[in-house]
Formats: structure tokens, sequence, C-alpha cells
């Protein structure tokens, strides 16, 4: 479920697992934007890489 279902009243830089999904969300600002909720997930990609030690 989206974390704006879920909490009402978020903060900048809170965070939200979703484990459904399998999604991390971040609560951010950018610029003169309103804040909104981003998807912060790693890609798999990275993992393979950092099993390298790179």
């Amino acid at each position: 479920m989206h974390p704006s279902k879920v909490i009402t009243d978020p903060r900048i830089n809170d965070t939200y697992y979703d484990p459904d999904l399998d999604k991390l969300y971040q609560y951010v600002k950018l610029g003169d934007y309103p804040p909104e909720w981003i998807d912060t997930t790693p890609y798999e990609e990275d993992d393979f890489f950092a099993s390298f030690g790179y």
C-alpha cells in the first residue's frame, strides 16, 4: 500500500517500507515543489556489484 494511505501526517525524510511490494519510500521536498513520497528502493544490480567489492 502506498505510504500516503498509511501515514497521515508525514515529516520530511520519513521512510516507509512496504513489505507487500518490497519497496522503500522516503518523504522528501525538492526545491519549490511540494513534498512527496518517492521510491528509494535500491536496484538489484547494485547488490551484484557490491558482492564484488566495487
